[in-house]
């Protein structure tokens, strides 16, 4: 469904990314772990069209992402969950959530998907008049998610996730990640939290310092000794 290759970007004329390779299959959840700086969030960024490459091609279901508009690129069905959450904290969480719906045509059945969205995320439900602002972490990354989930998305690209929010909320939000997951949506998480990542995949990379320094099933990584010692401390 993607796939990465040769890629290379960065910021103002300083690279983060050297030649990074990655493919993730129709159905997959895999998993990009690695330290804080390793690139992780510039690859999402590149590959959902808000940084350009300098180098590199990139494919999603055999169309050239870097000849296609951002707005396009989650028209086809390709969405980014971004870092931090992003939510309008001035807007409800019900508005927060049909913004995620902008690019759908006018026919979709939208109102199933937030049936969907409310039931995997039972608190958002108690909460859509509530601005978003006022939600904690963890309720604010089940609206991010949830929004995403609006979009329709065929590939879900999710960064940290658990980044920011307490252990309780993680188990909910890793919980909720599986369940999407099993309805045939394809995910690509970018997870600092190694241990919950690897768990959760099929296939993971390790990025450090921009360049791809380990991949395979993820119960392999789990067991090697060079990624338990770099990203679990083990």
């Amino acid at each position: 469904m993607l796939a990465i290759k040769g890629l290379q970007a960065g910021y103002g004329g300083a690279e983060v990314l050297h030649g990074v390779d990655i493919a993730v299959e129709a159905g997959e959840l895999v998993a990009v772990i690695g330290p804080n700086g390793a690139g992780k969030t510039t690859l999402l960024r590149v590959i959902s069209g808000l940084v350009r490459p300098s180098a590199g091609t990139i494919n999603f279901d055999g169309r050239d992402l870097l000849a296609t508009e951002p707005d396009k690129i989650v028209a086809c069905g390709l969405v980014h969950v971004p870092e931090g959450r992003m939510v309008l904290g001035r807007m409800t969480v019900r508005e927060n959530l049909m913004l995620g719906a902008h690019a759908r045509p006018r026919n979709a059945d939208i109102s199933r998907d937030l049936d969907y969205v409310l039931a995997l995320f039972p608190r958002l439900e108690e909460r859509l008049a509530q601005s978003a602002g006022t939600l904690s972490g963890g309720e604010q990354q089940m609206l991010a998610i949830g929004r995403g989930l609006m979009g329709a998305p065929r590939l879900l690209m999710l960064d940290e996730p658990s980044l920011g929010i307490a252990p309780i909320m993680v188990e909910k939000i890793f919980s909720a990640i599986e369940e999407i997951r099993s309805r045939g949506v394809t995910i690509l998480l970018v997870e600092q939290n190694a241990a919950k990542a690897l768990g959760a995949a099929v296939r993971a990379y390790a990025l450090d310092l921009g360049r791809i320094t380990s991949s395979g099933p993820a119960t392999a990584l789990l067991n090697d000794d060079r990624v338990r010692q770099a990203y679990l401390g083990i």
